[in-house]
């Protein structure tokens, strides 16, 4: 999938990772709606906006819909799917004026190519995280979930969690990082894109990385605590930088 943007454009921002649980304010997501620079005129959030979904029907983040709403009448927004909220569907993109992305899309700024994805099928040393990834991602296990109740799902959702929780306490730091060989092979599978941006492993940085004689950016998306946030700003004739807030 290929999305150009308008070349005219001063100003674009991504995200990922903000975690956003319904049992808490989430008061730094709405300081980041404000806090947004005014000339941005697209944000891209790649995935786990939320701490978990467990289906449109749920009325858990209705503030948090509301305000993206209302920054959808002054932005557009768009959304790639992440390992804890893959289940949104066209219910929440509706009501909130999102365009849904594929997990790997091209995107034209400024004439320069950018690949986005959130970042998890990178990580294919984690054999275990990417059998349960097919698991979750089949049309099947998604459509027997959803027949179940609100408070089934809810209890479901809460138990996968705390066992990822577990299972990642005795993997290798390694093992949970992106495979350079699975980057190397997507990056030759887009044409060898000078740009990528994910989330997902939390580690902010800007990373540069040689193919034979091609040189590319990795920017990771940072997550965001109860006390501090970031993304990546895009601006023109300035490039890319980490903006951090509080």
């Amino acid at each position: 999938m290929n999305l150009s943007l308008n070349n005219e454009c001063k100003s674009v921002a991504f995200i990922s990772d903000l975690h956003l649980d319904h049992k808490k304010e989430n008061q730094l997501f709405f300081n980041f709606i404000k806090s947004i620079p005014k000339n941005t005129e697209y944000l891209f959030i790649l995935g786990d906006l939320f701490d978990y979904w467990i289906g449109d029907d749920s009325d858990m983040y209705f503030k948090e819909e509301q305000a993206l709403c209302e920054l959808s009448k002054q932005l557009h927004l768009f959304f790639i799917p992440g390992n804890r909220d893959f289940l949104i569907g066209e219910k929440f993109l509706k009501r909130t004026n999102i365009t849904i992305l594929e997990d790997e899309v091209i995107v034209s700024i400024d004439n320069e190519k950018i690949l986005l994805m959130h970042g998890d099928t990178l990580c294919s040393d984690d054999i275990d995280y990417q059998n349960f990834r097919i698991l979750v991602r089949s049309k099947n296990w998604q459509d027997e979930f959803l027949q179940k109740s609100l408070s089934e799902r809810l209890k479901i959702a809460n138990h996968l969690r705390e066992e990822s929780k577990k299972l990642n306490l005795n993997k290798s730091e390694n093992i949970v990082d992106i495979n350079l060989n699975t980057l190397a092979n997507t990056v030759k599978k887009y044409n060898f894109v000078p740009h990528v941006i994910h989330g997902h492993t939390h580690r902010k940085n800007i990373h540069e990385h040689v193919i034979g004689d091609f040189n590319f950016q990795r920017y990771v998306l940072g997550d965001w605590t109860d006390m501090s946030g970031n993304y990546l700003l895009w601006e023109k004739n300035k490039g890319f930088k980490f903006c951090d807030f509080n």
